[in-house]
């Protein structure tokens, strides 16, 4: 009965395929973000510069509808917004594009060092407000 010995041999196969293994999820540090940045350039650096502008926009999006509904619904406000604190002073201007952010985020990297072990995000946002910082 070979047939019957082969079906369970291919489903165990298949769910060793997809157990969990021992390896750490983690996000993207500085350490990595400027490994990305060497040449040739990884890829992935694009896609991750992108991804937290995305997401920074959108929250600060929706920072933007916070700060109404506040003040719709007569909700205590601080003295900063929302959005001033997502904004995080960074004004880059709208014509600035993703190769120009990728080229100030590597040369950040670059020049500071003792920096790579912070988050890649905050690196990101950080070497944004620096170059476009809002007046």
């Amino acid at each position: 009965m070979p047939g019957r010995c082969r079906l369970p041999m291919i489903v165990l196969a298949a769910l060793a395929a997809v157990a969990p293994t021992t390896a750490r999820a983690q996000f993207v540090d500085g350490v990595t973000l400027h490994a990305f940045c060497q040449p040739p350039r990884n890829p992935a650096l694009a896609g991750y510069v992108a991804g937290v502008l995305d997401r920074w926009s959108r929250d600060l999006h929706h920072a933007e509808l916070a700060d109404v509904v506040d003040a719709e619904n007569n909700r205590p406000k601080s003295t900063i917004s929302v959005t001033a604190k997502i904004r995080a002073n960074i004004c880059a201007p709208d014509t600035i594009i993703l190769q120009e952010h990728i080229d100030v985020v590597c040369a950040f990297l670059e020049a500071n060092p003792l920096e790579l072990g912070r988050s890649a995000d905050i690196l990101v946002q950080t070497a944004t407000a620096l170059r476009w910082p809002c007046s």
